[in-house]
This record gives structure tokens, C-alpha cells and sequence, in this order.
């Protein structure tokens, strides 16, 4: 392959997905600091990217893809489940479904108090959640409404919205006007990463207002090959761009946000990572780091359906013609169905007394809908998502040989625990006990995923084995820590090797109780102070409901 030139920079980053288009855009503020972000994807061209519904169009196009499945997972009945990655400018922020969560406050005060970060506490994080937010509620203690990221309350005009909101006080689950403000847990409708109908994914926030300035590179096309690395330090990256060898100096310091697949996987193609993975690939040690890639974490996730009983579920949009008028109203106004990103509702529930805060998620859509390939078939129907948020199970992320190319072999181990499966059998029951409710009676038609047979404890298990997949949520491969196995410090740097940091969801210690995407956002505005040595926002802890007090 042919080698070409070499430039330098001041910051060099890996990835132009959540993280990466924070950093580039927060660094590139000082005029005198120069900047080059290496995406091995195309730019965000593609028009569906940017219709909220067209989600279903590019989330498995392999121009913007990475398409990773998983090994064969043995409590899975052996299946491999795909790995959906965003590979284009904005990451998967540009390929998601754009819910809008947080998490508990509780996990994040779990951080500090079970691996040792008291600067990554609720109270020191919730201000760089309302530094980067533009939430059309306006400025409050949770919120902000100055930041780049838009975020949109759903308010589509669907009564099965409405239906599933409603059956949260009726079922004893509760109900909540902001999952991310005063009272994180109950049914809701969801907040989204959409303004003026339209996605507003980490590239169209952070990195399309900072590619006009003079000291930030874009380079799309490259692919990573390894971190350079001199004596103790990481002086660089090496990529690939159209056949040509290319290196690139950073003066300063290397960012990896590749993500929880990609940068466990290029610290260990440059020789950080688990000694004898290493020696097995023909890769020499650096730097022996024995939790490069292990405790990767995921939310599994199942899939309900029912029939509907009135004609108002998204299945009209199957038309041709409807489908036409709606695209239509879209480009024309930034409104219509196209507009939604389908899950606009959802909720946060504890199936049980021994949890302190939510263990399962809901996303509720007023469509049924099926895969057949790559294409997707609409249902006269409503369809929930049930996932478990913090399982104990483990698994972990390799290499499968020494070429950057080559995908990883991922291994979730799902359900390997005892608790893990009772959680996922308590969400199904969970699932079915809120359709019940008096809310969903003029709609609730019979069921099709499980069908109403499937009623024992075993029988929902291999309908959970058989069916479940993830919620698309990797995370925790390269964790933060003091201990043998973390990967990171608290500053995010890689323990060992100066000038390297990872700054994406696999530096979370366990995974959050909701949606990855506002946190890895909010965890790269606070890497972006640490990295120009401002100092921290001052920690903030409003009321919340669970605290016990009545009012915020």
C-alpha cells in the first residue's frame, strides 16, 4: 500500500460519532488549536438520515453501517445478534432512533461510590447535561436551552401515545412529565435529539457549526490503523484514505471515540490490551493492559406486539401513496408523520421490591412491525419494547486477527445469570400487565408476539431466548478506575501511556438505566474541559421525586 505524507496537529481523534463531534468542536474554540477527526465513514448526505422516520432506512445501510454481529450466543439459543454501528459523520447519533434519556441519577452516583470517580457523580455531571442542551422546555435545574444539542418533547397526535401514558398510573407503575428532570421513573412521553422536525444528531450539533473554522480537519474515508506510539507516549495515529498511507502527529494529545466496539479494538491493534491476546494476533505489547475489551455491557431487548383495533396506527404509511404525501409534507414543512421518530413514548420501571431505581425500559410505538431482510413490513398494530438495564451478566470484545479491516469478535453472554433471566421474564409480565389497563381497552386487539399462550415462567423464557436481542447500547469495554482491570482514570486517560485518552460510552464503569447517546455527549463536554484545563462546572443536585421531597 502506498505510503503518503505526514501532517501534525495539535489534537488528533478518532471517530466522528457522539463524542467526537463534541471534542472537535469544543477544542477548535481556541482559533490558535489545530485539530484533525478521522471518520472512517462518508459524510451525512443521505437524506433519510435527517427525516426522523427514515431511521429504518439507514440503520442497517452498510455505506453507513459497520453491520457487526455477535458471536453465537449460547442463552440466546446460539444465535448471533447484530451489532448496528454507526459508521458517518455523527456516529450512531446519526443511525439511532433519537430518544432522549439520561438515566437514573442513581447511576451515576453509583460511579463515584462502587469504582472510586467522585467527580463522576450526578451532581458533576448534570451540568455538562444542560451545557449541551437546547431542550424546548425552556432552562430549568435539569435542563438547558442554549446548548447546540436541539432535544424535542414527542407529541405526535396519536391516542395510542396517549393510551400508553395513561396506563402508567393505572397499572401502579406511575407516570412522569420529564424522565430526565424531577421524577426519573414511571410511563412517559419521551424527549428526542430532533428540532424543527428534523434529527439533530451529534454532526448536525456540534461538528457542521465547526467545520467552517480554519483550524479543524475533517477527513472522512480513513480508517484507523493503530495509535503511534513513542517510547511512553502517543504521538499519533496511523490511517488508511483512498489506498494511501497517511500519518498524522498530534502536538498534544490523542482522543480515541470510536466507540465501546472500535477503540478496545484499536488500543489493542497498537498493543495495549490483554498480553496474551496480543502475543496471539502477532501484535507486540506496549502496554499490558488485561481489561482492554472485557467487561462489555448491553441492555437486552425484547419485542411485543398487538393487534389494533382502530385504524390509527402507522401502518397506513405501508401505502405507497401515503408514504409519498407524507415524504412530501416533510420536505415541504418539517412536519407529518415522517417528522416522529416513531418511539415517543416510553417509561422507566422497577419490576420488583429489591431494586432501588428502574431496571427495565419501555419504547412504545403505535405500529406493529416486521423484518424480512432488510426491509420492514407494517402491521396494524402497536408494538413495546421491554429491555433490562442493568444486567450482571459480562462479556467481552477481541480481536479477531491483527487487520484493522476485520470486525471484532463481540460476545455479550447474555443471560448467564439467574437474575437476568427473572428480571427479562418480570418485564414481559410487566409489558402485558400495562396493556391491560382500562387506557388500552378501545384499542388492545389480540396479541401477536408472545401469543396469549405463552403464560408460564418457562414458556416467556424461551419466547425471551428465541426472541431478544440488544437495545443497541454497547458500552464499558475500556471502563474508568483505579483498580487492575479499569482502563482509564477519572481524566480518561489510558493508564500507561501518556498523551491517550478514550472518550466515548466504553469508559462507563456499568452501564446507565436508559439510552447511551445524552451521556456520551455529556461525558465529552466534560472530557473537553478536562483536556483544556478548565476548571469544572460547579457540581448542581436539584430535588427529585424519589429523594422523598415533595416538589423540585
Amino acid at each position: 500500500m502506498k505510503a503518503a505524507g505526514t501532517a501534525e496537529y495539535d489534537y488528533v481523534i478518532a471517530g466522528a460519532g457522539s463524542a467526537g463531534c463534541v471534542l472537535a468542536n469544543r477544542l477548535t474554540e481556541d482559533p490558535d488549536v489545530r485539530v484533525l477527526i478521522l471518520e472512517a465513514g462518508p459524510r451525512d448526505l443521505n437524506p433519510f438520515i435527517h427525516m426522523p422516520a427514515g431511521v429504518y432506512k439507514v440503520w442497517k445501510d452498510p455505506r453507513i453501517n459497520w453491520n457487526y454481529a455477535s458471536a453465537p450466543q449460547a442463552e440466546l439459543a446460539a444465535r448471533a445478534i447484530p451489532v448496528p454501528r454507526g459508521r458517518v459523520l455523527g456516529g450512531s447519533s446519526s443511525i439511532n432512533s433519537m430518544v432522549y434519556l439520561r438515566g437514573h441519577p442513581m447511576d451515576y452516583d453509583r460511579w463515584a461510590s462502587d469504582f472510586g470517580l467522585p467527580a463522576w457523580d450526578y451532581a458533576h455531571c448534570l451540568p455538562y447535561f444542560r451545557k449541551s442542551e437546547r431542550n424546548e422546555r425552556g432552562a430549568d435545574p435539569w435542563h438547558g436551552d442554549s446548548g447546540p444539542l436541539g432535544v424535542s418533547i414527542g407529541n405526535s397526535p396519536n391516542l395510542l401515545y396517549d393510551a400508553f401514558v395513561e396506563a402508567g398510573p393505572q397499572s401502579g407503575f406511575g407516570g412522569s412529565n420529564d424522565l430526565n428532570g424531577f421524577n426519573p421513573e414511571g410511563l412517559a412521553r419521551l424527549d428526542s435529539t430532533k428540532w424543527n422536525g428534523r434529527r439533530c444528531s451529534a454532526a448536525v450539533a456540534y461538528l457542521h457549526p465547526a467545520a467552517r473554522r480554519p483550524n479543524l480537519t475533517i477527513q472522512t474515508g480513513a480508517l484507523v490503523q493503530r495509535v503511534d506510539i513513542a517510547g511512553n507516549r502517543a504521538s499519533g495515529l496511523t490511517y488508511i484514505k483512498g489506498g494511501e498511507t497517511f500519518s498524522a502527529l498530534a502536538a498534544r494529545e490523542v482522543l480515541l471515540c470510536g466507540g465501546a466496539i472500535n477503540s478496545p479494538q484499536m488500543l489493542m491493534l497498537s498493543g495495549i490490551g490483554p498480553e496474551d491476546e496480543l502475543r496471539a494476533h502477532g501484535i507486540a505489547v506496549r502496554n499490558p493492559l488485561p481489561g482492554v475489551g472485557q467487561n462489555l455491557q448491553d441492555h437486552v431487548d425484547l419485542m411485543m406486539q398487538w393487534q389494533c383495533t382502530k385504524p390509527i396506527t402507522l401502518a397506513r404509511l405501508a401505502n405507497p401513496l401515503a408514504k409519498l404525501v407524507a415524504g412530501a409534507e416533510w420536505l415541504m414543512t418539517s412536519k407529518g408523520p415522517v417528522a416522529s421518530n416513531i418511539w415517543e413514548a416510553g417509561g422507566l420501571i422497577r419490576t420488583n421490591g429489591t431494586v432501588p431505581s428502574p431496571n427495565i425500559q419501555f419504547h412504545f410505538g403505535p405500529v406493529a412491525v416486521d423484518y424480512v431482510g432488510d426491509k420492514i413490513q407494517l402491521k396494524q398494530g402497536f408494538q413495546l419494547h421491554v429491555s433490562q438495564l442493568r444486567q450482571m451478566s459480562r462479556g467481552r470484545l477481541q480481536l479477531a486477527d491483527s487487520n484493522p479491516a476485520s470486525a471484532p469478535r463481540i460476545a455479550f453472554d447474555f443471560l448467564t445469570t439467574d437474575h437476568d433471566r427473572r428480571e427479562m421474564v418480570e418485564g414481559v409480565k410487566a409489558a402485558r400487565h400495562i396493556v391491560d389497563q382500562p387506557a388500552f381497552a378501545p384499542f388492545r386487539g389480540a396479541a401477536i408476539y408472545p401469543a396469549a399462550g405463552v403464560q408460564s415462567d418457562a414458556d416467556i423464557l424461551d419466547f425471551v431466548r428465541t426472541t431478544a436481542e440488544t437495545e443497541f447500547h454497547p458500552s464499558c469495554t475500556c471502563r474508568m478506575g483505579h483498580d487492575a482491570m479499569a482502563v482509564t482514570g477519572p481524566d480518561l486517560k489510558v493508564h500507561g501511556i501518556e498523551d491517550l485518552r478514550v472518550i466515548d460510552a466504553s469508559v462507563m464503569p456499568a452501564v446507565i438505566s436508559a439510552n447511551l447517546n445524552a451521556t456520551v455527549m455529556m461525558i465529552a463536554e466534560k472530557a473537553a474541559d478536562m483536556i483544556r484545563g478548565y476548571p469544572a462546572l460547579a457540581p448542581t443536585r436539584p430535588r427529585f421525586a424519589f429523594d422523598g421531597v415533595l416538589g423540585a
